[in-house]
């Protein structure tokens, strides 16, 4: 096998937009004349409910395989094992292989405590005194050991960013993670890519010998009560209370990575728009829990 190609998004959060099955029907008519080996979505997608299987069927219908992410939000009213369960995931961290490289999903939703660590649940943590979000003693060990195999590249797929010192939006063990990837580095194979979703926002940066994506999310950036707008019929404010604190993305964001058999890197980006309000009539600059908040996604290729 030489080269790998795959679509990735993030960040759908269908429950709480109009126009969620819609962003999935382009998607999906974007990337089917791409040739694409796998999609991964890195979380927040939808709830685990039985009347939202049809837009996960959407996905399945490219005929492509389909890789998770477990998301913040993911939980918020349903257990992580219920998560897993509507996702068809044996587990909320695994890896897979395609030709030279691994790819690795991360699982970082935990909260560390007193008590230990905790999944997330609910929304069961405290910003005041939890540690979060964290990847566990025994996640980090499981890296270690995924990571010391045969493979000469490496790609890792979490819902935080390994890299984002913005308040509490980062992975907080991240530094830790860091060294485990130079590490490797230093061993002549390579990490080539982390890419995380959450943020809502597009970064790319370099670290090392190693590239850190944050994927601006499919659909929205987030604002809240401060920033309360009314751009759409009462009817859909109605059903979506939460559109009056968001500022969606015309365009259903999404990237399609390829890595080449000399380890090469092309992340195909995209400039987008706003669909209705822009974050500068609400006041808002571009940057937004310590992200590009621009409805675009980064370009690169090595």
């Amino acid at each position: 096998m030489g080269k790998v190609k795959f679509a990735v998004f993030t960040d759908l959060h269908y429950e709480h937009i109009h126009d969620g099955e819609e962003r999935i029907e382009s998607f999906i008519n974007s990337i089917k004349d791409d040739q694409v080996d796998f999609i991964i979505q890195l979380g927040d997608f939808c709830c685990p409910k039985e009347e939202n299987q049809g837009l996960l069927n959407l996905l399945y219908s490219v005929g492509k395989p389909l890789y998770h992410v477990i998301g913040n939000h993911d939980s918020d009213s349903f257990s992580k094992k219920s998560v897993r369960k509507f996702l068809k995931m044996e587990e909320s961290y695994y890896s897979f292989k395609y030709g030279k490289v691994k790819f690795i999903i991360l699982d970082t939703c935990f909260i560390k405590t007193f008590k230990g660590y905790e999944e997330y649940f609910k929304r069961n943590y405290d910003k005041s005194k939890d540690i979060y979000p964290i990847l566990p003693d025994f996640e980090l060990q499981w890296l270690e050991g995924e990571l010391d195999d045969g493979s000469e590249y490496f790609v890792i797929f979490s819902h935080h960013s390994l890299e984002n010192d913005f308040a509490k939006r980062g992975v907080y063990n991240r530094e830790d993670i860091r060294e485990i990837i130079n590490n490797v580095n230093n061993t002549g194979k390579k990490v080539l890519l982390c890419v995380n979703g959450h943020d809502h926002g597009d970064s790319l940066v370099k670290i090392g010998q190693t590239y850190y994506f944050g994927l601006n999310a499919m659909s929205y950036v987030w604002f809240g009560n401060d920033y309360e707008h009314f751009c759409y019929s009462d009817e859909i404010h109605k059903q979506y209370p939460f559109l009056k604190d968001i500022v969606l993305y015309k365009e259903g964001l999404y990237s399609i990575i390829t890595i080449t058999e000399a380890g090469g890197i092309e992340i195909q980006g995209i400039n987008g728009s706003y669909q209705n309000i822009t974050p500068k009539e609400l006041g808002v600059g571009d940057v937004w829990n310590g992200r590009s908040i621009l409805p675009v996604v980064s370009s690169l290729k090595i």
